[in-house]
């Protein structure tokens, strides 16, 4: 996945969340039953392999979506994300 696809899929997220105050449990089970539903572009497996490469990034991950979240609380939030997507979903 190149930087363009992830960027794609970390702008996606932080958008449905530019209006939440914290970043808290309630925000990563939304989103994760968000990408679960479909709400958001691609698969679990595909959102946690974005998460994981934004993680890996860097650089900010809030230039091009911006939120008045911090980097560092975006950053936690995003690994938060991606434990719960490796987590399979109930049956």
């Amino acid at each position: 996945m190149g930087t363009d696809s992830w960027k794609g899929h970390v702008n996606g997220i932080l958008y449905g969340v530019q209006f939440d105050r914290v970043l808290d449990d309630s925000v990563v089970t939304r989103v994760v039953d968000g990408v679960t539903a479909g709400l958001y572009p691609g698969d679990r497996a595909e959102t946690r392999d974005a998460l994981d490469q934004a993680l890996r990034y860097p650089g900010p991950l809030n230039d091009q979506a911006e939120t008045h979240h911090g980097e560092d609380e975006i950053r936690l939030f995003f690994r938060r994300l991606s434990a719960a997507l490796h987590t399979p979903p109930p049956s």
